[in-house]
This record gives structure tokens, sequence and C-alpha cells, in this order.
């Protein structure tokens, strides 16, 4: 007779298993890894590469090839959440799987075919390990999401939760609950705002003040800003070879996306926090003179341009 887990883990094997023989998908990037690195840029070079005995890479580009990157992981959360699998329900899989002799397309983008793989327990286990299947998000957070966001796009957050570099116990857990809530009342779209508050969460994941967490982020981008435009300054008085010898670096920074991450941070700390620093006070030789908000923000950014 059947356990509830082990139907449990039937069930969401049959899922995978559709989802394999749909075939695995080589995105933009991981096509452009293929090309810039072994010339690949076609199932019949893909397939001469890893029948060479002699290429020592071929379990690498398997391993890259079986991790299921984010359109698998959204379309299969559904699923995931459902079959609400446990400990040892992911080598059940495996194991059902493996049974199957399953032939896994690889395809190719713009109409360029594709490459038939069985793959192995090894690629099945990565495959299915990669979709972390056993962790459950706290259930207010699932309340949240399901009560306020679309279908498509709570799948789209609970996968990207799920796969959270850091642990979403508690205050993180009611940080994104907030968050949420948030969104739906004003119809913005927040899966930006939630990459990046997982980064910054990410560089520190200890940090029990997440308010004092996010505003020394956005303190690091001004100061990074600051130095972009200090380096700017020289380099208009001074070409990069005088400056080179002179033990200046260039500041290696994309200054429209910090600026776009400083505006995201305080919209995300008035969202959650209600509040964001009152100004912007950073010992400089860039006057950024005194500013509390979005306006004030964009005064800002106009001197660091």
């Amino acid at each position: 007779m059947e356990t509830k887990s082990t139907e449990s883990a039937r069930a969401l094997a049959l899922e995978i298993e559709q989802r394999l023989a749909d075939g695995i998908s080589v995105g933009p990037e991981t096509l452009h890894f293929f090309s810039s690195t072994f010339s690949i840029e076609s199932p019949a070079e893909l397939g001469a590469l890893l029948a060479d005995p002699e290429e020592s890479d071929t379990q690498t580009l398997l391993e890259l090839l079986f991790t299921p990157d984010e359109a698998v992981r959204v379309g299969l959360e559904t699923a995931i959440e459902k079959h609400r699998c446990t400990d040892g329900d992911s080598q059940r899989i495996v194991s059902a799987l493996n049974r199957k002799d399953l032939a896994v397309p690889i395809n190719f983008p713009a109409q360029a075919g594709n490459l038939t793989i069985n793959p192995p327990k090894d690629l099945l286990t990565t495959y299915v390990l990669g979709l972390n299947i056993t962790l459950r998000l706290p259930a207010p957070l699932l309340e949240a999401i399901d009560r306020n966001m679309a279908r498509r796009d709570g799948a789209r957050i609970k996968a990207v939760l799920r796969h959270a570099p850091v642990k979403l116990a508690e205050p993180i857990c009611s940080f994104f609950v907030r968050l949420v809530e948030h969104a739906e009342r004003s119809g913005k779209y927040i899966q930006p705002d939630i990459a990046l508050c997982l980064a910054i969460f990410a560089e520190q994941p200890a940090t029990e003040d997440l308010f004092d967490l996010f505003m020394a982020k956005k303190r690091r981008l001004l100061q990074q800003l600051q130095q972009a435009a200090r380096f700017e300054k020289q380099l208009a008085a001074d070409n990069m070879e005088t400056l080179m010898l002179k033990g200046v670096r260039m500041p290696h920074i994309d200054k429209e996306e910090a600026r776009r991450s400083i505006a995201r941070i305080d919209d995300i700390c008035l969202t959650v926090f209600e509040v964001t620093d009152a100004q912007l006070q950073i010992p400089t030789d860039v006057n950024l003179g005194n500013f509390s908000n979005r306006d004030d923000l964009d005064k800002a950014f106009r001197i660091l341009s």
C-alpha cells in the first residue's frame, strides 16, 4: 500500500517526466556560453562534442543542461507545491524516472533542431535536486501570494523564493508578506524588487535590522556613484594611461543600474517600513546637499552624472 509520501513522489515524478519529454530548451545565455567556449551553435556540434571520448568537459556541459532554469522551476512550481514532497521523495522521484529510460530532446533556438539525450541517473539527480522540491514556503507568505497575486505571477514569485539564497524565517518572511500585499494594492510588478531584496539579504544573511541593511546598501551605492563621478572628473583632466601610472583605478559600476537600485530601495522601504532615510549625507568631496524625497534624489543623481 502506498504511503501519502510515496503517492506524492509518484505523482510529481509523472509531472517531471512530462516536462523532460517536452525537452530542455537551450536559452540565449547557455547558447552564448556554448558558442564562446566550445564553438557550439547547433545540435550536431553539441552531439559531436558529447561523443568525443577525449573531451574533458562533457559532464560539465550535461550538468549545465540538466540544471533547471527559471522557466522550468516556474512551470513545475504549482505541481511541487501541490504534492508537498518530504525528505526522501527526491530520490524516489529520481529512481522512478531512471526506470523509464527517458529520451530528452535538447531543443536549440531559432528552429535549429534538437539532440536527444538518454540521461543517466546522475543527471536526473541534478535535475530533481535543482527543483528544491522538499522546501516549504512559510504559510503566511504562501497565503499572501495566493491572496494578492494572479496565478502565473504567484507561481513565478514562489519559484524565486523557493530558491532564495537565504532562509525565509522572521523577520524576512513578514517583510515579503508586506511587500506582496502592497503590490496587489498598487498594481506594481514586484519581481525585480524581490530579486533586489534577496541579493541584499544574501550579503548579510544574519542581519536582524532589515531597514538598516537596506540603508547600508543604499549608502554603498551612493559611494560608488561618487567614486565614478570623481574618476570621470579626473579622466577629463588626464588620459587613462596617466591615471593608471598614478595608481587611479577605474570604478566598476553600472551607473544606471545603481541609480535604479537606489530608487527601488527607497520604494521598498517606504512600502514595508513606511520610512526611508531623511537625507543623503555622506562625507565626500562631491557635494550632495541634503535630500529627503524622490525629487531631491533625482537632483542627487544629476549631481553625480
